[in-house]
């Protein structure tokens, strides 16, 4: 929002700019363009105020449409980097069972088995996305990428918090936090560990058993193994449940951008209303400014002007209104995307979809040139006599 008002503010200095690097390529497309460059240069501020909403209606759409895919990019790099797993359980259904990890624990070959069960704490007021995992072995199969405190003695007693959670909470390892399950049950725990990977695996994780008592579906999302078997061993060892699936470790990068999207789902729909309404004041901006020069392309028509040339004058003007908005409205979402990715990943890597900047940009243009085209016919359908020796 700071950057679009300061777009608002030196809005006639930008539209100004911008006429000077598009003298050139406008001149050369005759008569509609050299009409569009002038009035560009001449009526910046009248301009500005054309360029301003489109420029918040791009920038907050890309913005709210590449928050999600930054994000999941990071989860899904950060849980595949972190699995040392040879193997991961899904099941076509709510959960892998209990009894399919036990069977695994005593197969022959197998060295670690982590059941992950997900679920959401409160600490305070605060929701926090919390896993639960089998502590035997775990180092075998799980790499949080810890940078304070250890994991080695992790039990039903300890928590383990990311670094953005930690921050937010203010502990550390050795410190106490108190903490609300997902059935309501309070409880303190001993922070053991602070981790970096907390988009992929979650901001708390505690202890499995601890977990799995406290939610309405304890089944395992996922269950990590570390084995020498091969995969087709593992899936025959397992026959006994058909929706148990063997998957490659990268499964749980994608389970993880699947659960980011649901919740995407939400915040798309919120936003949707918002810019809503702001692409409607991009067509009251656009028609209105329209309206009020009826005079002026009444003048024009009788200086020699035909119809035709004024409404490509028009569309001319549009889309060097949109070539603009779309420049200003893309480096304002990307300046937003990567101070929001370095906050939230720690690395400048904004998700930028080109086929969704592509849309985006052609909905705002739909909507300018639309906005432009209607009003202009109904300003030039009076005499230009008429309107020429009206008095404003």
């Amino acid at each position: 929002m700071v950057l679009a008002t300061s777009v608002a503010l030196l809005g006639p200095l930008i539209v100004k700019a911008a006429a000077a690097l598009l003298r050139l390529p406008l001149r050369m497309t005759g008569p509609g363009g050299r009409l569009a460059h002038a009035n560009l240069r001449g009526n910046a501020a009248r301009m500005a105020a054309a360029v301003t909403p489109l420029v918040l209606l791009i920038g907050m759409t890309c913005t709210v449409l590449f928050v999600q895919p930054t994000l999941d990019a990071a989860a899904t790099a950060q849980a595949r980097d972190g699995v040392r797993a040879d193997w991961v359980l899904t099941a076509r259904g709510p959960g892998v069972p209990g009894q399919a990890a036990g069977q695994l624990r005593t197969a022959a070959g197998v060295d670690a088995v982590t059941e992950v069960v997900r679920t959401t704490v409160r600490v305070g007021l605060d929701k926090y996305p919390a896993q639960g995992v089998t502590p035997a072995g775990l180092g075998h199969t799980w790499d949080p990428d810890v940078t304070a405190g250890s994991l080695t003695s992790f039990g039903a007693g300890d928590v383990a918090l990311s670094e953005v959670a930690a921050d937010q909470l203010g502990v550390r390892p050795g410190s106490s936090l108190k903490l609300t399950l997902g059935d309501g049950t309070p409880t303190t725990l001993k922070v053991t560990a602070v981790y970096a990977r907390g988009l992929g695996f979650g901001d708390l994780t505690m202890a499995h058993a601890l977990v799995a008592r406290h939610v309405d579906n304890p089944l395992a999302a996922t269950v990590l193994v570390k084995t020498d078997r091969t995969k087709d061993q593992l899936s025959k060892a397992l026959t006994k449940f058909p929706n148990v699936q063997v998957k490659a470790p990268s499964a749980v990068g994608t389970l993880q951008a699947e659960r980011g999207q649901a919740n995407a789902e939400v915040n798309h729909v919120a936003m949707g209303l918002i810019l809503a309404f702001t692409a409607i004041a991009v067509v009251n901006t656009f028609a209105m400014s329209i309206s009020e020069r009826a005079r002026e392309f009444a003048l024009l028509r009788l200086a020699g002007a035909t119809r035709r040339q004024v409404l490509r004058m028009l569309r001319t003007e549009a889309l060097a209104v949109l070539l603009l908005a779309t420049v200003l409205g893309s480096g304002i979402a990307l300046a937003v995307l990567t101070g929001f990715s370095v906050g939230m990943t720690g690395a400048a890597a904004p998700a930028v979809l080109p086929l969704v900047l592509a849309a985006v940009v052609g909905v705002a243009g739909l909507l300018a040139l639309t906005a432009t085209a209607l009003p202009g016919r109904a300003a030039l359908k009076p005499r230009p006599v008429t309107l020429a020796t009206a008095r404003e």
